[in-house]
């Protein structure tokens, strides 16, 4: 029996990507405002009221993931930092790659409940429907390594 519904953690992933973008865009701007902000558009967004689908989010894992992110920010960023080739910064990624990135090793790593196999195929699939093909194999690949050198993967 299919179901019509999204995943909600799914869906706290994506909003975590979008709330952690804006944060970046508004200069780190109040992070509970963004919070707000975006939690307000999942609640009122009608614009599917056509659609079978129900769309909601596990508000609790969307606002600890977004806090967590901003609260490990520095570490998250060393780790970005550690992975990239050559002589690439942070700088020089994607806004919108770099969001999802920091969501993402978030998650691995402070999110220990949660198997790094399902992060690492949430954040690959959130990837395919926000970037293009280079970057989604670069998201995978570094929340790959990332999962092997800071968690045992049973």
């Amino acid at each position: 029996m299919g179901s019509n519904k999204i995943n909600k953690k799914s869906i706290a992933r994506i909003a975590a990507v979008q709330a952690v973008y804006q944060y970046m865009l508004r200069n780190n701007d109040d992070i509970d405002d963004i919070i707000e902000n975006v939690l307000s558009f999942y609640r009122n967004d009608n614009s599917m009221t056509d659609s079978p689908i129900k769309i909601s989010l596990t508000i609790s894992h969307f606002t600890m993931l977004v806090k967590s992110v901003i609260e490990n920010i520095d570490k998250i960023d060393k780790i970005i930092s550690d992975h990239l080739i050559g002589d690439k910064d942070q700088g020089h990624i994607p806004i919108l790659l770099h969001a999802l990135l920091r969501a993402g090793i978030c998650e691995l790593l402070f999110f220990p409940d949660i198997p790094a196999k399902v992060i690492i195929n949430e954040y690959t699939d959130i990837a395919n429907d926000m970037l293009n093909d280079h970057e989604i194999g670069f998201v995978n690949s570094i929340l790959d390594k990332i999962a092997k050198e800071h968690i045992k993967i049973l």
